[in-house]
């Protein structure tokens, strides 16, 4: 996330004339940022880029302290690259042998980086019949190690992989997006492996509080658009952060969050039903 916001800053600077300058914020998966700019006065002078899932898939849809109406969205710029993972040298190289493998233990290790993989890997337990044991840790730093040292069988990733994959330390099983990967066209979805209701994507977008004036938010929509005209630009997202460019901005971008926190909060209500 770090790269891609250098790249976004480096190129709203440019455009912008001015400097802008970076603050990171850790925590709840990007929950911390996004709450803190919701509640910010600043109109438009802080701008958070986060991935979706705070905005979209909340752990508790009742007691979060923001909703998508608390923001004006900017655009989106790229989509998370969310996938299945394993070790190199682990005894199965595609999904269906990760499955005759999991048959044959007592359980398999997963490690989890969010309330939502959590649940999706859990749904597919239950529908496979297998018994996975859930190792949360915190963020791609936290998935590296344990898959490295062959501590878990499989793990979420939201992009990390891609450098231990070229550097043959690791392996894609699956995409957890509802399209293939952009640098692993051969792996196929989880929709496409007979999970309708689990694959999923999430996007990563620049937002405002809501309190930001027309003028200072049609500046910035502006910018990002130049900024996304530029080949350099480009090149930089799909090269650098390695994720495929998906430009969306208006009431697109909205209707594509509100679609994806109603698919989440279904398939909430539906584990409810089901327990």
């Amino acid at each position: 996330m770090y790269t891609q916001a250098e790249v976004i800053a480096e190129a709203l600077a440019d455009i912008l004339e001015q400097p802008v300058n970076i603050q990171v914020l850790t925590g709840l998966g990007g929950g911390v940022a996004v709450s803190m700019v919701a509640q910010s006065q600043s109109e438009g002078y802080i701008i958070v880029l986060t991935i979706s899932t705070p905005l979209t898939n909340p752990t508790d849809p009742d007691r979060f302290s923001f909703q998508l109406d608390d923001f004006r969205y900017i655009a989106s710029i790229s989509e998370n690259q969310n996938a299945i993972v394993t070790y190199e040298n682990a005894p199965f190289s595609s999904w269906d042998e990760f499955l005759d493998y999991a048959r044959q233990q007592n359980e398999v290790l997963y490690a989890s980086q969010s309330f939502t993989d959590r649940l999706r890997i859990m749904q597919i337990a239950e529908q496979e019949g297998i018994n996975v044991r859930v190792i949360p840790v915190s963020g791609g730093a936290g998935m590296v190690p344990l898959v490295l040292a062959e501590d878990v069988d499989i793990a979420f990733s939201g992009g990390t992989h891609n450098s231990y994959v070229d550097a043959g330390q690791m392996k894609v099983l699956a995409s957890y997006n509802t399209n293939r990967l952009m640098e692993h066209p051969d792996v196929p979805t989880l929709l496409e492996l007979g999970y309708p209701s689990i694959s999923s994507q999430s996007i990563r977008i620049l937002a405002v509080p809501k309190n930001t004036p027309d003028y200072q938010y049609e500046i910035l929509q502006q910018a990002l658009k130049k900024a996304v005209d530029d080949p350099a630009f480009v090149y930089a997202i799909e090269n650098k952060v390695r994720q495929p460019l998906r430009f969306m901005y208006g009431e697109e971008l909205y209707s594509l969050l509100q679609e994806m926190r109603n698919d989440y909060l279904n398939m909430l209500n539906s584990m409810n039903d089901e327990s």
